[in-house]
Protein backbone atom coordinates (compact mmCIF):
# COMPACT_ATOMS: atom_id res chain seq x y z
CA UNK A 1 0.00 0.00 0.00
CA UNK A 2 1.25 3.73 -0.60
CA UNK A 3 1.26 6.19 1.82
CA UNK A 4 -0.87 9.14 1.53
CA UNK A 5 0.58 12.79 1.42
CA UNK A 6 -0.83 15.31 3.41
CA UNK A 7 -2.95 16.50 0.51
CA UNK A 8 -5.06 12.96 1.05
CA UNK A 9 -3.43 12.40 -2.88
CA UNK A 10 -1.57 8.89 -3.51
CA UNK A 11 2.27 9.80 -3.39
CA UNK A 12 5.01 8.04 -5.76
CA UNK A 13 8.06 7.53 -7.39
CA UNK A 14 9.51 6.39 -10.61
CA UNK A 15 10.31 3.03 -8.91
CA UNK A 16 6.17 2.57 -9.09
CA UNK A 17 6.47 2.81 -12.84
CA UNK A 18 7.61 -0.41 -14.64
CA UNK A 19 6.60 -2.47 -16.97
CA UNK A 20 2.90 -3.95 -16.52
CA UNK A 21 2.36 -1.47 -13.46
CA UNK A 22 -0.93 0.18 -12.96
CA UNK A 23 0.52 3.63 -12.24
CA UNK A 24 1.90 6.53 -13.94
CA UNK A 25 3.21 9.29 -12.09
CA UNK A 26 2.25 12.64 -12.44
CA UNK A 27 4.02 15.70 -10.92
CA UNK A 28 4.57 12.88 -8.25
CA UNK A 29 1.58 11.77 -8.10
CA UNK A 30 0.26 8.33 -8.47
CA UNK A 31 -2.42 8.15 -11.69
CA UNK A 32 -3.95 4.92 -12.58
CA UNK A 33 -3.61 3.83 -16.05
CA UNK A 34 -6.36 3.26 -18.08
CA UNK A 35 -6.61 -0.14 -19.51
CA UNK A 36 -5.84 -1.02 -23.40
CA UNK A 37 -9.01 -3.12 -23.80
CA UNK A 38 -12.17 -3.32 -25.84
CA UNK A 39 -12.64 -0.24 -28.59
CA UNK A 40 -9.69 1.88 -26.50
CA UNK A 41 -7.19 -1.32 -27.70
CA UNK A 42 -9.09 -1.75 -30.57
CA UNK A 43 -8.31 2.11 -31.99
CA UNK A 44 -4.63 2.12 -30.10
CA UNK A 45 -3.96 -0.86 -32.51
CA UNK A 46 -5.61 0.97 -35.95
CA UNK A 47 -3.56 4.49 -35.15
CA UNK A 48 -0.74 1.92 -34.09
CA UNK A 49 -0.28 -0.13 -37.04
CA UNK A 50 -0.97 3.01 -39.43
CA UNK A 51 1.72 4.67 -38.13
CA UNK A 52 4.20 2.21 -38.27
CA UNK A 53 3.04 1.52 -42.28
CA UNK A 54 3.70 4.98 -43.11
CA UNK A 55 6.47 6.17 -40.96
CA UNK A 56 10.00 7.48 -42.66
CA UNK A 57 12.46 5.27 -41.99
CA UNK A 58 14.55 6.59 -38.45
CA UNK A 59 11.04 6.99 -36.77
CA UNK A 60 9.68 4.64 -34.13
CA UNK A 61 6.14 3.90 -33.30
CA UNK A 62 5.65 2.89 -29.88
CA UNK A 63 2.75 2.40 -27.59
CA UNK A 64 2.13 2.31 -23.82
CA UNK A 65 5.86 3.55 -23.12
CA UNK A 66 6.44 5.96 -20.54
CA UNK A 67 7.82 9.13 -21.24
CA UNK A 68 10.02 11.22 -19.32
CA UNK A 69 8.49 14.46 -17.82
CA UNK A 70 10.12 15.48 -15.55
CA UNK A 71 10.94 19.48 -14.55
CA UNK A 72 11.84 21.87 -11.41
CA UNK A 73 8.39 21.29 -10.01
CA UNK A 74 8.17 17.31 -9.86
CA UNK A 75 8.61 14.05 -11.52
CA UNK A 76 6.41 12.89 -14.48
CA UNK A 77 5.97 9.49 -15.91
CA UNK A 78 3.32 9.56 -18.53
CA UNK A 79 2.80 6.82 -21.00
CA UNK A 80 0.64 7.88 -23.78
CA UNK A 81 -1.48 5.36 -25.74
CA UNK A 82 0.71 5.55 -29.08
CA UNK A 83 3.75 7.94 -29.71
CA UNK A 84 5.81 8.43 -33.15
CA UNK A 85 9.61 9.34 -32.29
CA UNK A 86 12.14 10.22 -33.98
CA UNK A 87 15.12 10.79 -31.98
CA UNK A 88 14.63 7.67 -29.93
CA UNK A 89 18.43 7.17 -27.95
CA UNK A 90 18.00 4.61 -25.29
CA UNK A 91 16.46 1.22 -25.12
CA UNK A 92 12.96 0.46 -26.26
CA UNK A 93 12.74 -0.45 -23.01
CA UNK A 94 13.71 2.64 -20.82
CA UNK A 95 11.82 5.60 -20.34
CA UNK A 96 11.63 7.75 -23.69
CA UNK A 97 13.29 11.42 -23.51
CA UNK A 98 12.55 13.69 -25.71
CA UNK A 99 9.78 15.06 -27.86
CA UNK A 100 7.32 12.97 -29.83
CA UNK A 101 6.55 13.70 -33.27
CA UNK A 102 3.05 12.99 -32.60
CA UNK A 103 1.20 11.38 -29.46
CA UNK A 104 -1.84 9.79 -29.37
CA UNK A 105 -4.50 9.50 -26.34
CA UNK A 106 -7.65 7.70 -26.51
CA UNK A 107 -10.65 8.94 -24.47
CA UNK A 108 -12.74 6.10 -23.55
CA UNK A 109 -13.71 5.90 -19.84
CA UNK A 110 -10.54 8.18 -18.86
CA UNK A 111 -11.37 11.03 -16.69
CA UNK A 112 -12.02 14.50 -18.22
CA UNK A 113 -9.76 16.46 -16.12
CA UNK A 114 -6.88 13.82 -15.67
CA UNK A 115 -6.82 13.34 -19.78
CA UNK A 116 -7.01 17.83 -19.84
CA UNK A 117 -4.32 17.48 -17.02
CA UNK A 118 -2.02 15.07 -18.77
CA UNK A 119 -2.60 16.98 -22.21
CA UNK A 120 -1.43 20.32 -20.55
CA UNK A 121 1.82 18.71 -19.38
CA UNK A 122 2.55 17.50 -23.11
CA UNK A 123 2.03 21.21 -23.99
CA UNK A 124 4.75 22.34 -21.12
CA UNK A 125 7.12 19.82 -22.43
CA UNK A 126 7.09 20.68 -26.30
CA UNK A 127 5.58 18.23 -27.22
CA UNK A 128 4.31 19.22 -30.87
CA UNK A 129 1.45 17.44 -31.68
CA UNK A 130 -1.06 15.27 -29.68
CA UNK A 131 -4.43 13.94 -31.10
CA UNK A 132 -7.23 12.91 -29.14
CA UNK A 133 -9.94 10.27 -29.98
CA UNK A 134 -12.91 10.72 -28.57
CA UNK A 135 -14.44 7.41 -28.53
CA UNK A 136 -18.45 8.66 -27.49
CA UNK A 137 -18.16 11.37 -30.53
CA UNK A 138 -16.38 9.52 -32.71
CA UNK A 139 -14.18 12.45 -33.13
CA UNK A 140 -10.42 14.00 -33.56
CA UNK A 141 -9.40 16.70 -31.17
CA UNK A 142 -6.10 17.90 -32.61
CA UNK A 143 -3.82 20.17 -30.04
CA UNK A 144 -0.93 22.19 -30.50
CA UNK A 145 1.56 24.58 -28.59
CA UNK A 146 -0.18 28.35 -29.35
CA UNK A 147 -2.86 27.60 -31.20
CA UNK A 148 -6.46 26.48 -30.67
CA UNK A 149 -7.34 22.73 -30.60
CA UNK A 150 -8.74 21.76 -34.20
CA UNK A 151 -11.45 18.94 -33.51
CA UNK A 152 -12.20 16.95 -37.07
CA UNK A 153 -15.42 14.83 -37.19
CA UNK A 154 -17.34 12.04 -39.25
CA UNK A 155 -16.75 13.12 -42.64
CA UNK A 156 -13.62 15.22 -42.70
CA UNK A 157 -9.60 14.10 -43.14
CA UNK A 158 -7.25 14.76 -40.42
CA UNK A 159 -4.32 16.00 -41.59
CA UNK A 160 -0.89 13.44 -40.87
CA UNK A 161 2.55 14.83 -39.84
CA UNK A 162 5.35 14.45 -42.46
CA UNK A 163 7.09 12.15 -40.96
CA UNK A 164 4.32 9.64 -41.91
CA UNK A 165 4.55 10.21 -45.97
CA UNK A 166 6.68 7.48 -46.49
CA UNK A 167 3.75 6.34 -48.88
CA UNK A 168 2.83 9.48 -49.89
CA UNK A 169 -0.41 9.72 -47.49
CA UNK A 170 -0.64 13.00 -46.38
CA UNK A 171 -4.42 13.07 -44.73
CA UNK A 172 -6.71 10.21 -43.37
CA UNK A 173 -10.77 10.09 -43.03
CA UNK A 174 -12.06 10.01 -39.66
CA UNK A 175 -14.02 7.16 -40.06
CA UNK A 176 -10.30 5.51 -40.46
CA UNK A 177 -9.12 6.06 -37.24
CA UNK A 178 -12.91 4.29 -35.41
CA UNK A 179 -13.53 1.65 -37.85
CA UNK A 180 -11.13 -1.11 -38.62
CA UNK A 181 -13.11 -1.54 -42.23
CA UNK A 182 -12.38 1.85 -42.67
CA UNK A 183 -8.69 2.04 -41.90
CA UNK A 184 -7.50 -1.32 -43.60
CA UNK A 185 -7.12 0.56 -46.98
CA UNK A 186 -4.54 2.71 -45.69
CA UNK A 187 -2.24 0.39 -44.88
CA UNK A 188 -1.06 -2.57 -47.39
CA UNK A 189 -3.66 -1.78 -49.94
CA UNK A 190 -2.50 1.90 -49.80
CA UNK A 191 1.07 0.81 -50.10
CA UNK A 192 0.23 -2.03 -53.06
CA UNK A 193 -1.74 1.06 -54.77
CA UNK A 194 1.18 3.48 -54.18
CA UNK A 195 3.73 1.13 -55.22
CA UNK A 196 1.76 -0.08 -58.74
CA UNK A 197 0.99 4.04 -59.37
CA UNK A 198 4.81 4.79 -59.49
CA UNK A 199 5.13 1.53 -61.63
CA UNK A 200 3.09 3.14 -64.32
CA UNK A 201 4.41 6.58 -63.82
CA UNK A 202 7.98 4.59 -64.02
CA UNK A 203 7.24 2.83 -67.36
CA UNK A 204 5.52 6.16 -68.90
CA UNK A 205 9.12 7.93 -68.00
CA UNK A 206 11.65 4.96 -69.85
CA UNK A 207 9.83 5.14 -72.35
CA UNK A 208 10.41 8.93 -73.16
CA UNK A 209 6.24 9.74 -72.36
CA UNK A 210 6.90 12.36 -69.30
CA UNK A 211 3.28 12.37 -67.76
CA UNK A 212 2.11 15.98 -67.46
CA UNK A 213 1.30 17.24 -63.94
CA UNK A 214 -2.15 16.41 -64.47
CA UNK A 215 -1.72 13.09 -65.86
CA UNK A 216 0.79 12.38 -62.94
CA UNK A 217 -1.78 13.84 -60.19
CA UNK A 218 -4.33 11.54 -61.99
CA UNK A 219 -2.25 7.97 -61.74
CA UNK A 220 -1.12 8.97 -58.43
CA UNK A 221 -4.60 9.44 -56.71
CA UNK A 222 -6.23 6.69 -58.42
CA UNK A 223 -7.12 4.29 -55.32
CA UNK A 224 -8.87 1.15 -57.77
CA UNK A 225 -5.93 -1.43 -57.98
CA UNK A 226 -8.05 -2.73 -60.84
CA UNK A 227 -7.39 0.11 -62.70
CA UNK A 228 -3.70 0.82 -61.88
CA UNK A 229 -3.04 -3.06 -63.35
CA UNK A 230 -4.58 -1.68 -66.88
CA UNK A 231 -2.98 1.70 -66.85
CA UNK A 232 0.37 -0.08 -66.25
CA UNK A 233 0.04 -2.21 -69.81
CA UNK A 234 -1.34 1.01 -71.30
CA UNK A 235 1.92 2.70 -70.08
CA UNK A 236 3.92 -0.21 -71.88
CA UNK A 237 2.04 -0.38 -75.19
CA UNK A 238 0.53 3.32 -75.41
CA UNK A 239 2.37 4.78 -78.71
CA UNK A 240 1.67 8.20 -77.43
CA UNK A 241 1.15 10.27 -74.07
CA UNK A 242 -1.93 11.63 -75.60
CA UNK A 243 -3.25 8.17 -76.05
CA UNK A 244 -2.25 6.83 -72.56
CA UNK A 245 -4.35 10.09 -71.54
CA UNK A 246 -6.97 9.55 -73.37
CA UNK A 247 -7.32 5.74 -71.99
CA UNK A 248 -7.18 6.81 -68.64
CA UNK A 249 -11.31 7.55 -69.15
Amino acid sequence: MRDFGPTGRRLGTRADCYEGSPWELHRGELWEQMGSKDIHGMIMALLAALFRTHARPGTMVMTDVYCDLHDDEADSLRAPDVVLVSDLEKPKDAFYVGKPVLAVEVRATQSKRHLEEKVKLYLEHGWPCTWIAHVERSELEVVMPGVAPVTYRMGAEVPLVPELDKHGLTAIPVEAIFNDQKSSPFNDEWVARRERSRSVLAVLRARGLGPSPEVEARVLGERDLAALERWLILAATAPSIEAFSIGLG
